[in-house]
């Protein structure tokens, strides 16, 4: 695929994260049935890994599940944790084709069930020697079962931990130790978050992370995002957004 934006890599953002919000809307209009939307929007994910990969953007990270999902209706979880098993084994195959390293990210492990415990696993494990250092690869985080409050206050009694054990001194505690800590701080915080679907809220995503990105808002579904929206972010990133860190 051809680099459509044209913007050079140095003003490219280096990670772009995304709420991927609308689906069950997205079901519900196209097929009568809110579940249904999943399936689509878990092909879009495939979709948009490759239109990174072809940006250059080093790394791309999608919000697949939050903590507060386990609330959702019983059927609806079960139906996508079923999605989860089948789709794991799909993006193992095709992120090994095209140099795709897959990180998952939870910070509720337990309610995850085994089968799909496993193919995440598996996934990782198939796909750790790619986007090699050097390479045009891709480093991919699914969040799953994962909670940014859930994940600030782990690392804070991981920090604890130390102190109470005379590894860490409390009054060197600095922001670097807290973000050595986190479960993305194998990659760079997101320069870009996008939201699908129209709603104007994080729910609970990389709060700590995303301090100084920069926020999009659509108002389409996720199953419906083109390369082109895509490829307007990222111009409107470069071109137009100035990011002074509070200078």
């Amino acid at each position: 695929m051809e680099c459509e934006s044209g913007i050079p890599r140095s003003h490219l953002p280096q990670h772009i994260a995304v709420v991927m919000d609308g689906n069950r809307r997205y079901g519900t209009l196209r097929y009568g049935k809110a579940t249904s939307g999943h399936w689509d929007g878990s092909r879009k994910v495939l979709e948009c890994a490759k239109w990174c990969l072809a940006e250059h953007i080093p790394v791309l990270t999608v919000y697949a599940f939050s903590t507060e999902n386990w609330r959702r209706d019983p059927q609806e979880v079960a139906t996508l944790m079923s999605l989860f098993v089948t789709y794991c084994e799909e993006l193992r195959v095709e992120a090994i084709q095209r140099n795709i390293r897959v990180r998952v990210v939870s910070t509720e492990h337990d309610p995850i069930p085994p089968p799909v415990r496993a193919g995440l696993l598996r996934l990782e494990h198939d796909t750790r020697h790619c986007a090699a250092e050097g390479t045009d690869g891709l480093q991919m985080n699914i969040l799953l079962s994962y909670g940014s409050r859930g994940e600030i206050v782990q690392a804070c009694q991981a920090l604890a931990s130390e102190c109470l054990h005379g590894n860490l001194a409390l009054q060197d505690i600095s922001e670097s130790h807290l973000q050595q800590r986190l479960l993305t701080s194998h990659v760079p915080d997101p320069d870009v978050v996008i939201r699908t679907s129209g709603e104007f809220r994080l729910s609970n995503f990389l709060l700590w992370q995303i301090a100084y990105a920069e926020l999009f808002f659509l108002e389409k579904n996720w199953p419906e995002l083109q390369k082109a929206d895509l490829v307007e972010i990222i111009r409107s990133y470069a071109a137009k957004r100035q990011r002074r860190y509070g200078k």
